[in-house]
């Protein structure tokens, strides 16, 4: 599997937050989505009060379908390693109370400029760079 450091900023104005992600291709999106915990949610003051817009999306998972809040253009992410920063990309922020870990959809690896080079060892690198980098320690919420 692969992660990477992300930083989200909040399009609420909340202080950005620096967490290890997921890079998950079987959650595929029409948009870049980023799916996270309750307490990330929380961390981003999204959590308990929804914002207005939010709606409840039905998400087919590997445990069967789940209902999750989607919040259209709600935050900005980049990928963050010791030596670059990619583009910012808006995203969705999709709200699991199911999930213990932050997910990047297709779409948002696509928007990264990410190239998964070998997801049993970890591997990966942007597209613009030769070096490969290495999967981050995951991170549970």
């Amino acid at each position: 599997m692969v992660r990477i450091r992300i930083k989200i900023n909040s399009l609420k104005g909340k202080l950005p937050l620096e967490v290890s992600s997921l890079l998950n291709t079987g959650f595929g999106t029409e948009e870049p989505e980023v799916l996270v915990p309750v307490k990330v949610a929380e961390k981003l003051n999204f959590w308990p009060e929804l914002p207005e817009g939010t709606m409840v999306k039905a998400y087919e998972t590997a445990g069967g379908i789940a209902r999750m809040c989607h919040i259209s253009k709600a935050i900005e992410i980049q990928a963050a390693t010791r030596d670059k920063i990619s583009k910012p990309v808006k995203c969705a922020l999709v709200i699991s109370e199911i999930e213990n870990e932050v997910l990047l959809s297709d779409k948002t690896i696509e928007e990264l400029n990410i190239i998964i080079e070998s997801p049993a060892k970890g591997l990966w690198k942007f597209k613009d760079d030769v070096e490969l980098r290495n999967s981050v320690e995951p991170q549970y919420w």
